[in-house]
């Protein structure tokens, strides 16, 4: 039998896993000064479109990241509807957790 104290212990690995992956940290590290467009995050990390869209998948889905769609106002996208990303507060909440634990 799992104590809920096991399973709140299970789920913060789980997140501080998911997090502390170099190139999710490093999406997070950005997307926490401004929100930004995937374009713009693999630009400023040198990564593949497709990669960055990976990753940002998996924070997604963890709730580490929020996304909504906007009219581009850039000159070569202009009228279209693109992504934009930012950070929740659940990122600095398992930080926070965490250094509990240590």
């Amino acid at each position: 039998m799992t104590t809920s104290s096991s399973k709140f212990e299970d789920r913060l690995l789980e997140e501080a896993h998911i997090l502390l992956h170099p190139i999710r940290f490093r999406i997070v590290e950005l997307l926490a000064e401004t929100p930004m467009y995937i374009n713009e995050i693999a630009k400023a990390m040198g990564e593949e479109r497709r990669r960055v869209s990976y990753y940002l998948r998996t924070l997604e889905e963890y709730g580490f990241v929020s996304s909504k769609y906007e009219i581009s106002e850039h000159l070569k996208l202009r009228g279209k509807a693109v992504r934009k990303y930012w950070v929740n507060d659940k990122v600095e909440d398992l930080i926070s957790e965490l250094k509990k634990k240590l």
